[in-house]
């Protein structure tokens, strides 16, 4: 199946077109994601696989949910935050992301299915929330799978659509 790529500006996508120059990419430009984007998504991604590449921040993530609450059957690609970040310190974005990286990460993408697999109570119990070290092992542990970094009210849908186990989690842990 052919693949595209969803990025979110016009800098992502020269990023994505040093590496793969007949990649086909596709802009959200910014975070209003239109009607119109989504219905083009929806259309191409049955005949294609579609592949969220996505700014590790807040905006990227807002964007993530409402692609993939439109369109579940996306892929996701994930960049590490610290991969993302420019070299003033000042901004994050897939076009400050090392081209050897990039390239591994547009290689090792995840597709998503949603389980119920894992529940906010499991969570509290993994010391993933409501604790001073928190924010810490979640770090880690999305690091490790490689699944992006979201805060704790996030957690349990992310391992969830990844289909991630609770003996995978404390695997990690």
């Amino acid at each position: 199946m052919k693949k595209v790529v969803i990025v979110e500006g016009k800098h992502d996508y020269a990023r994505i077109k040093q590496i793969y120059p007949e990649l086909p990419v596709l802009i959200t430009n910014g975070s209003a994601v239109s009607q119109v984007f989504l219905e083009q998504v929806k259309k191409i991604s049955k005949s294609h696989e579609i592949i969220l590449l996505l700014d590790p921040d807040y905006p990227g993530e807002r964007i993530r949910k409402i692609i993939t609450n439109f369109c579940p059957d996306v892929s996701h690609a994930f960049v590490h935050l610290k991969d993302a970040i420019s070299k003033n310190g000042k901004k994050v974005g897939v076009e400050h992301v090392n081209l050897e990286v990039l390239k591994k990460v547009l290689d090792n993408t995840t597709k998503a299915d949603f389980h119920e697999n894992l529940t906010i109570q499991d969570l509290y119990d993994l010391g993933l929330i409501g604790e001073k070290e928190s924010r810490e092992r979640r770090k880690k542990l999305c690091d490790s799978l490689n699944i992006g970094y979201v805060n704790g009210k996030q957690l349990a849908r992310r391992l969830n659509l990844f289909n991630i186990t609770l003996n995978q989690v404390k695997e990690v842990l």
